[in-house]
């Protein structure tokens, strides 16, 4: 059932036409309520469920670069708040706490978990958050995590250029001190080429995969950049699976997929800041060859790791662009643009230091 704050949304784009725009609604198709805010071209779906996602993002016209499973999400739309649920696939754009080797070493909610590295926290990533539509902002806010011992906050704000400010905001609501980071998680299309930059090889590592028969990533690094053929050539396994962790040498990541470049940007942070287990860009693959519905590509970005007194708060910030792409899909016409102006389509430029 939609909730009251969203009973009057039907007019809500008539009345902010010269900007952006809130469309707040509930789509039978997906079976969960959203949110969109459109402008500059772009446009940003959101839902309150399965703890508070993008569920697409993109050009007009085009199809959404994140990928979301809304047939997943129409036939388990409540999901129960356990961890036997909380990996369900529902994709789409999320945030966690960091790092991930302590997921469960804070808690005693379920003790058998302590000292595992998956799954996420039920309480960040099924619970249904509250949802807040200010015009062209939208602010959903989570429950306390018992968890993690943290509150989160996920602000979003589309300008009339198309530029999307994503926040994550975290809490300590526990007594004492709490360690984690903001950890940003975007699931992409398969499809998607993924860049960033990069000083050399050096600085890439590698996760091994979850099983040994599946093939691990290996990202081409050349001119500059760290780089990804979603194509899967030379893969030979069942499925490419595996993580990339890379020291950006500076703020921005980027996926290039059905006509549309889909930036990301972010301040860059001293290496010193990132906790150690992590990088400020990761690149997670779990992709089959022949099998897009099962696939998917992760750009994710790791804010810094700080130590919260009780009540401190912490803040991650991203901020979302897509623009026309109608070069070829290889590494050197991606890497020619690139470096050609990328950024001067960048709908947020300026947003960074």
């Amino acid at each position: 059932m939609t909730r009251s704050v969203f009973t009057a949304s039907k007019n809500v784009c008539a009345l902010i036409f010269l900007a952006a725009c809130a469309a707040p609604q509930q789509l039978p198709e997906r079976g969960i309520e959203s949110i969109t805010l459109e402008g500059g071209g772009a446009s940003v779906t959101l839902t309150p469920a399965f703890g508070g996602r993008v569920i697409s993002f993109g050009l007009d016209g085009h199809r959404s670069v994140v990928k979301f499973d809304e047939a997943f999400a129409a036939a388990q739309p409540a999901p129960p708040v356990d961890p036997a649920h909380s990996a369900a696939p529902y994709m789409g754009a999320t945030v966690w706490a960091g790092p991930q080797s302590d997921w469960w070493n804070h808690q005693s909610v379920w003790p058998d978990l302590a000292g595992q590295g998956w799954p996420p926290d039920p309480f960040v990533s099924l619970t249904e958050f509250s949802a807040t539509v200010d015009g062209t902002r939208v602010t959903l806010d989570g429950p306390e995590s018992p968890v993690t011992g943290l509150e989160l906050r996920k602000d979003f704000s589309l300008s009339d250029t198309g530029c999307l400010t994503v926040t994550a905001e975290a809490k300590n609501i526990r007594s004492e001190p709490v360690s984690w980071d903001l950890w940003h998680v975007i699931r992409v299309q398969p499809a998607a080429w993924v860049f960033a930059p990069v000083s050399g090889e050096g600085d890439v590592r590698y996760t091994p995969p979850n099983s040994p028969e599946f093939q691990p990533p290996q990202l081409g690094v050349e001119n500059g950049l760290a780089y990804a053929d979603p194509s899967l050539k030379g893969v030979t396994a069942p499925r490419r699976e595996g993580k990339a962790f890379l020291t950006p040498s500076d703020g921005w990541m980027a996926g290039f997929v059905d006509g549309q470049v889909f930036l990301v940007t972010f301040d860059l942070l001293p290496t010193e800041t990132i906790h150690p287990e992590q990088g400020q860009v990761e690149f997670y693959f779990t992709q089959a060859p022949g099998d897009p519905a099962t696939s998917v590509i992760e750009m994710e970005t790791h804010g810094a790791f700080r130590t919260l007194a009780p009540g401190e708060t912490m803040t991650a910030t991203q901020y979302w662009s897509a623009a026309p792409y109608d070069g070829a899909l290889t590494a050197d016409a991606i890497a020619g643009f690139i470096h050609d102006g990328m950024m001067q389509s960048n709908a947020c430029k300026g947003m960074t230091k």
